[in-house]
């Protein structure tokens, strides 16, 4: 059985890794530092140059540069490229009037983008254009109540780290197809866990996995995203068990109180390492991307993400990608399997045209029940489902912000809550940062440092 497609049916691979021809661009006169994007308090909430990566190396395929205005209003009307191609937000190089005109750059040039001073990629300048008001274009990417009462169940503000990207852009924006001619080097531990789509695909056919079930994460595990992670695999093999797990950090800017990248993705390699997966069903990796927090939106992007890096599932659980309670915590599962139509998706989004390969597993929670003494699915309830839970007993709901409150207490979690080598991970991280979370002091200092050297 071939490898699934890739989303569009190519992989983007823009990356020039002939050094003598990268080099070539490497003293183009017109020039633009990436800089990173400022919330209302000057802390950065997001960096382009993770898009760039993600872009180039395919992750977002078949998207292959920053988009024109026409792109924009594409994807906010219907959800697709010009190509038609399913993609649920825009991506946009937002610069300023004196950023712009300090670069030289205009329609038709070579844009060489440098980070850090130092080159790193080039952008064909194919439209420079306004974005519309920033407000109206954060209200346009996620919803609102009005237009989209089917899954938002209040206003999106401030408070939103996704809503505040878009509303903080630069008033103006550059399109065009854009290439990586100095690929970066990824500092400790992220080096690793780099393993981009073209390398994925590989290690997948060479592992001989056919049934693949990505995870999504932001978090450290605990035992119920194990237990979800497992159950998934199982679940996506049909008549026979999944052969693995694909679990895919999201790395970049998020909020406060979300666990730093570090410990996210050590605390996956532990759950192998550990031996809680076997690690010829198991490997970890990562994708740059400030997260946006879009649930139904942004399980689509991962959708996309997963299936370029050749997963065939992917597992979509209660709240997926969200913080606070803007969506409804099943708006995901409603996606994968009505669509939304106030948003443009008739259908879900592996059955419409132009739409995903990769099938959806989706899952409730998981809970501890002391009765049974173990695990037990409580079940999940959107619309007219209403699945009951598999056992009848009362199971122990561990929390999220309980088990933080475990860990900022110094207390160790009890091994039916986390696995001890997990939290030994957060122990050491915390060690590192001096607080086992995200902090506007984390956020400085990651900016500082990016993940990557040229």
């Amino acid at each position: 059985m071939p490898i699934i497609e890739p989303h569009g049916g190519r992989l983007v691979n823009n990356v020039v890794e002939d050094a003598d021809k990268a080099k070539t661009y490497w003293e183009l006169p017109t020039r633009l530092d990436i800089k990173p994007t400022l919330g209302p308090d000057g802390a950065p909430i997001r960096n382009p140059y993770r898009e760039v990566m993600s872009i180039a190396y395919g992750f977002f395929s078949p998207l292959e540069g920053f988009m024109p205005r026409n792109e924009v209003e594409s994807v906010l009307k219907e959800r697709r490229l010009l190509n038609g191609w399913l993609f649920p937000f825009p991506i946009v190089l937002d610069v300023t009037e004196e950023e712009l005109k300090a670069s030289g750059a205009r329609q038709g040039d070579d844009l060489l983008l440098t980070l850090r001073g130092r080159p790193f990629a080039v952008l064909k300048v194919e439209e420079v254009y306004k974005l519309p008001d920033r407000k109206e274009l954060a209200d346009a990417v996620f919803g609102t109540p009005e237009r989209n009462g089917e899954v938002v169940k209040r206003r999106f503000d401030e408070k939103h780290p996704g809503w505040l990207i878009y509303r903080s852009l630069k008033p103006l924006a550059l399109a065009g197809r854009v290439a990586v001619v100095n690929p970066p080097r990824f500092r400790e531990p992220y080096s690793r866990f780099w393993t981009p789509p073209a390398a994925s695909r590989r290690l997948i056919e060479s592992k001989g996995w056919k049934v693949v079930v990505a995870h999504q994460t932001r978090n450290v595990p605990h035992i119920g995203h194990e237990m979800l992670m497992k159950r998934a695999m199982f679940v996506a093999g049909g008549d026979r068990p999944g052969d693995a797990v694909l679990v895919n950090a999201i790395i970049g800017a998020k909020r406060p109180g979300d666990y730093v990248d570090e410990a996210i993705l050590e605390g996956h390699e532990a759950l192998r390492l550990g031996g809680y997966f076997h690690q010829e069903r198991h490997v970890v990796s990562f994708t740059l991307w400030d997260m946006r927090y879009g649930n139904p939106l942004e399980s689509i992007l991962h959708g996309i993400i997963r299936q370029n890096m050749g997963a065939t599932h992917h597992m979509f659980g209660r709240d997926h990608a969200a913080t606070g309670d803007y969506y409804d915590p099943y708006s995901t599962q409603y996606l994968w399997t009505r669509g939304l139509p106030s948003y443009g998706i008739n259908a879900p989004p592996h059955e419409v045209d132009k739409g995903l390969r990769i099938r959806p597993v989706n899952m409730g929670e998981f809970a501890y029940c002391p009765k049974c003494g173990e695990y037990t699915y409580l079940g999940m309830s959107y619309g007219d489902v209403k699945e009951a839970p598999l056992c009848g007993h009362t199971p122990e709901r561990i929390s999220g912000s309980f088990l933080r409150g475990i860990i900022i207490e110094g207390l160790r979690p009890p091994k039916v809550v986390m696995r001890p080598e997990v939290y030994d991970v957060i122990v050491k991280w915390w060690r590192a940062y001096g607080y086992p979370y995200v902090t506007e002091k984390y956020l400085k200092l990651k900016e500082e440092a990016l993940e990557v050297e040229l």
